[in-house]
């Protein structure tokens, strides 16, 4: 699918607001972890989801049980906001923002990794799905580009909106 497929008008938000989304409620919003974990899926890439391929995160499809483990996540309570929160890896990582691209990292000890590792859910357009924004960098949220993950500001334009929504899922691994 290309980019300009996500603006097809089945991907349409029903909305679109003019600046960032608010705060969900922090009970009914965050994700509950599973036994298997927690996944990452792309709305306006339905195959894709996030994966750790080197040290950084990816949109990929996952085929393979390598890649599987790769794509889940354990979503704990955030570092650094309670009412936020954190994806932890399989070797104890975390998935971390780093000169703007999503990375695992471990951790280092220090205040400024516990904030590039929270991320707050926010309302998105599509139903089910959450934006992620940056506990240290308010008004940027996670987002793909070129099949990247990376933290940008927010946008008020349909691919934008498409580009940052993601669904929490069952555990791929």
């Amino acid at each position: 699918m290309t980019p300009q497929a996500a603006s097809s008008p089945s991907a349409e938000p029903r909305s679109t607001p003019s600046k960032p989304p608010a705060p969900q409620g922090s009970s009914s919003s965050s994700p509950e972890p599973t036994a298997k974990g927690t996944s990452v899926r792309s709305v306006n890439y339905p195959d894709r989801y996030w994966h750790i391929s080197g040290d950084y995160v990816r949109l990929d499809p996952v085929t393979s049980p390598a890649d599987r483990r790769a794509a889940t996540f354990t979503v704990v309570k955030s570092l650094a906001e309670s009412r936020c929160y954190s994806f932890a890896t399989a070797d104890g990582g975390y998935l971390r923002h780093q000169n703007f691209l999503l990375r695992a990292e471990h951790d280092d000890g220090a205040p400024l990794f516990r904030q590039d590792v929270t991320f707050c859910p926010r309302r998105s357009s599509f139903g089910g799905a959450v934006m992620l924004e940056s506990v240290n960098y308010p008004g940027r949220f996670l987002r793909h580009q070129n099949l990247r993950l990376r933290l940008d500001p927010y946008q008020n334009t349909d691919l934008y909106r498409a580009d940052s929504a993601f669904l929490l899922v069952d555990g791929l691994g």
